[in-house]
């Protein structure tokens, strides 16, 4: 063990001389760094000019390169797009493109009453009359409708005649399917009773659109918008309406978290007030404007950030809104370091201020940079998340902290300096005239009002300039903590923390619900809970076999009726839901499979008086043979996204399993993807940013017992906030990976100061040695934290998913991480904490700080 406690001396001397070396050069040289910090952020800043966003929900949200989006490509390739010819919603190639209503009646009673449905139709003729301009032409619904029959198509819209609704009248509609059409996706909250449609609350009707070419897709968006304001200013009586589009969850979350962004300013208000409170001191000593300078240097890294990534190129995603609130906090902590280190080093008042700085950084150098570097690797490791949204948010953040680091150390610390400078010098805060101490304006008889605002002298030690939360955490913490109640108190609880974690780590849902990704009081967030609620969340599963299958082989057609009867068995699958040209077309008199040119023979026959099979064959550049064709069977109504995903899994094995040239996709699968590769994905990166934490705190830590005491405690962090997110009521997705990734970092950080602490610490045990421990980093520890909580307060009252979940979790990261550190990895380290040859003999009481700040000065 002394071998360690040698190897630790030796690594942390190494560092001290480095930074030491560092700090006297900033504090010889403060004004010249200042100005190039300055020119450095000024420079960056104009990289701004340059930036650009995505707001693409599927870009953002599903994993790139997935399975799914490699599927997309191949069968968009074989199924040309049909949606301006033949629209058949089970067959699309790409997400749908649409306007939607979801009618009610006012009254809450039966929307297909007599008034209800009079009104509708008036509804439905108001959107079909919306025009656009686009590029200078007048377009109109025709124009861009998908199209079945040769006219528009609009889902829905034929449970609004008038023959429909006499055959009603008549009982004679059946549910959930008439005539071979679903009405559990077109009516919600239905009444039935033996068979028999006898009432609905909700009807939905979709205005679908073409998307066979990049203009027409074009335009449809440029419809979609003009549709919004149409349908949000219809004239409702008899009815009420809730609607949306296709791409409204894309705008409604781009405007919600840019009109969230504004709490950054009331942030940034807070962080200087608080600085101001806590740094105290009388006008000689006050260090007011140094931590405002400590504030500006964070906002100088989110600003010199945010030019130079966007100057590379990297888009501007919603999620990065959050950086400025978590890097503010970074910057503050490492703010309060510096500072604490700077007050240690007041009993050597006779040594220059350069001198001083070196002693600063030999002292909070190692801290500060632990704290930066692990945060910055947590980053850098997540920018190979399979996420787009992630890998973003990480780059940007990532440089932020670089930036963030670098400006706390070349312009804070030079400020500092300077600060040093003018308290040396007796020179007041406001005015940096000299002046008396209040001894001396008391003695010539001042008022009392000139005594406090006009007197002031230099602090001879640690604590004359600090106020109350620098000072109760090492006055009282060891006490508390170290006693044998204090000692039971932190077990019991640690005990019911570890509980209710593991409760939550195995009860979290995984994969993000798009809706909530909107404020509550969108028009879409609305909409989605209605159509959520009271609609059917069933989806086509098509199976697309290849040019190598041959349909007159007994063995080949045994091998797909196989495949079809296993997915109907399967429980996530209505067995009555089989749409398939191959059925179809063996039951007609048309069908010969005698050799494969009699069979496309008749097969052709069949679609020309079958034109709802028309899009689900493709012929080869001969005409003579079958390229590619598709079967769909439907899913049951899932409403639990998992569910759906896993459904999506299981028909894979099966396509996957079978001896067939068979694969299976819809559009939907893109985003059913984030749902099978979020748990894998957080749980590979989080386990890298571990281990890659535990090398680092080998590095700066070089002792086996604390590295490992480091990482239990980061274990136990991680377990807290993976159940946590149950508790909170949120779900593991892209958004919050995130937050978890940068729990690691966080982590380590507040552990690391304790037990770096707590080898430094002067004492001959381990009682004071943790005393010690408590005293130097508890103080810190606990105003960063602060600081870091007021730094994502304001997102409390956001209305946005993203900054709400942002502020859940790191409320979480910080309180436990401070808790970790300040009461539970204290109480292990007086158990079991490594002690030296020096802790044998009488016990001695706890080394101040400025016996501390001298021995550093000496080494």
């Amino acid at each position: 063990m002394c071998s360690f406690n040698k190897g630790f001396e030796a690594v942390s001397g190494f560092f001290q001389r480095i930074f030491r070396k560092i700090g006297v050069f900033i504090g010889t040289y403060p004004v010249v760094l200042i100005i190039m910090s300055l020119a450095l952020t000024i420079g960056l800043s104009c990289g701004m000019i340059t930036l650009t966003s995505e707001s693409d929900t599927e870009t953002l949200y599903t994993p790139i390169n997935s399975r799914a989006s490699q599927d997309r490509v191949q069968y968009q390739a074989t199924f040309p797009d049909a949606t301006g010819s033949n629209y058949r919603g089970y067959a699309l190639s790409d997400l749908s493109m649409f306007g939607r209503l979801l009618v009610s009646s006012a009254t809450g009673g039966n929307i297909l009453s007599n008034a209800s449905l009079e009104e509708i139709r008036n509804h439905v003729r108001t959107i079909k009359h919306v025009n656009i301009t686009y590029n200078g032409v007048v377009v109109k619904y025709d124009d861009i409708c998908a199209r079945q029959n040769g006219t528009c198509f609009a889902s829905g819209e034929f449970l609004t005649t008038d023959a429909v609704y006499q055959v009603y009248l008549s009982g004679g509609i059946t549910y959930p399917n008439w005539n071979n059409i679903d009405l559990s996706a077109l009516l919600g909250q239905v009444d039935s009773t033996g068979g028999k449609l006898v009432s609905a609350k909700y009807l939905s009707i979709t205005f679908n659109l073409r998307m066979d070419s990049v203009d027409n897709k074009a335009k449809a968006r440029a419809w979609e918008e003009e549709f919004l304001k149409r349908a949000a200013a219809l004239d409702t009586t008899s009815t009420r309406i809730n609607y949306a589009a296709s791409h409204s969850l894309d705008t409604e979350l781009n405007k919600n978290t840019n009109g969230d962004i504004v709490f950054f300013s009331i942030t940034f208000t807070l962080m200087i007030t608080y600085a101001t409170v806590v740094v105290g001191g009388d006008v000689v000593s006050s260090r007011t404007w140094a931590s405002w300078a400590g504030v500006m240097a964070a906002g100088f890294g989110i600003i010199s950030s945010f030019g130079l990534v966007s100057f590379c190129g990297v888009k501007f995603v919603n999620i990065v809104g959050v950086t400025p609130f978590l890097i503010i906090g970074i910057g503050v902590d490492d703010m309060f370091l510096l500072m604490s280190s700077w007050a240690e080093t007041y009993p050597l008042k006779d040594e220059s201020v350069p001198t001083r700085m070196g002693v600063t950084f030999a002292s909070a150098g190692i801290g500060i940079t632990i704290t930066s570097l692990t945060d910055l690797l947590a980053f850098v490791i997540g920018v190979s998340s399979v996420f787009l949204s992630v890998r973003n948010f990480c780059l940007y953040t990532g440089v932020a902290v670089i930036f963030c680091y670098l400006y706390q150390c070349f312009f804070f610390s030079p400020c500092l300096a300077l600060h040093g400078r003018r308290v040396d010098s007796n020179r007041h805060c406001m005015t940096c005239l000299k002046t008396k101490s209040r001894e001396e304006f008391r003695n010539d008889g001042a008022s009392t009002c000139k005594v406090f605002c006009c007197g002031g002298s230099p602090p001879a030690k640690r604590g004359e300039d600090e106020r109350l939360f620098e000072t109760l955490p090492r006055k009282y913490l060891p006490r508390m903590l170290l006693s044998m109640w204090g000692k039971t108190v932190v077990i019991l609880i640690y005990c019911v923390y570890l509980s209710v974690s593991i409760w939550g780590t195995v009860n979290f849902k995984q994969g993000l619900i798009l809706k909530n990704l909107v404020s509550k009081d969108s028009y879409y967030h609305t909409y989605s809970e209605t159509y959520d609620a009271y609609f059917s969340s069933s989806f086509p599963i098509p199976f697309i076999f290849g040019p190598t299958t041959n349909y007159t082989d007994k063995n080949t057609v045994y091998h797909i009726e196989s495949l079809i009867d296993s997915a109907k068995a399967d429980s996530g699958v209505d067995e009555n839901s089989l749409i398939c040209w191959y059925d179809s077309y063996k039951a007609t008199a048309v069908y010969d499979n005698s050799s494969n040119i009699a069979f496309v023979s008749g097969l052709k026959a069949f679609l020309t008086t079958t034109a709802v099979f028309d899009n689900d064959v493709v012929f080869d550049s001969s005409d003579t043979a079958i390229k590619a064709s598709r079967c769909y069977i439907l899913s049951t109504n899932i409403k639990e996204s998992n569910a759906q995903a896993d459904v999506m899994v299981r028909m894979r094995a099966l396509t996957d399993n079978s001896p067939l040239s068979v694969y299976t996709f819809y559009p939907s699968y893109i985003f059913f993807e984030q749902y099978v590769a979020i748990l894998p994905s957080t749980l590979q990166t989080v386990g890298v940013a571990l281990a890659v934490m535990t090398v680092v705190t080998c590095v700066f830590l070089p002792h086996p017992l604390l590295v490992f005491l480091v990482v239990i405690n980061i274990v136990s962090i991680l377990v807290g906030i993976f159940g946590f997110l149950h508790v909170w009521g949120l779900s593991l997705s892209s958004v919050t990976m995130i937050h978890l990734i940068m729990s690691v970092g966080f982590s380590v950080d507040f552990s690391v100061h304790v037990c770096s602490a707590y080898m430094i610490g002067e004492g001959r045990n381990r009682r004071e040695k943790v005393e010690s421990a408590i005293a130097h980093a508890a103080g810190p520890i606990l105003n960063g934290g602060m600081s870091s909580f007021l730094g994502i307060l304001v997102l409390v009252f956001s209305k946005s998913y993203i900054f709400n979940s942002f502020f859940k979790i790191m409320f979480t990261v910080i309180l436990f991480g401070m808790l970790h550190a300040v009461f539970l990895l204290p109480l292990i380290l007086s158990i079991l904490g490594p002690v030296t040859k020096s802790a044998v003999g009488p016990q001695t009481k706890p080394a101040d700080h400025t016996s501390s700040a001298k021995s550093t000065y000496v080494k």
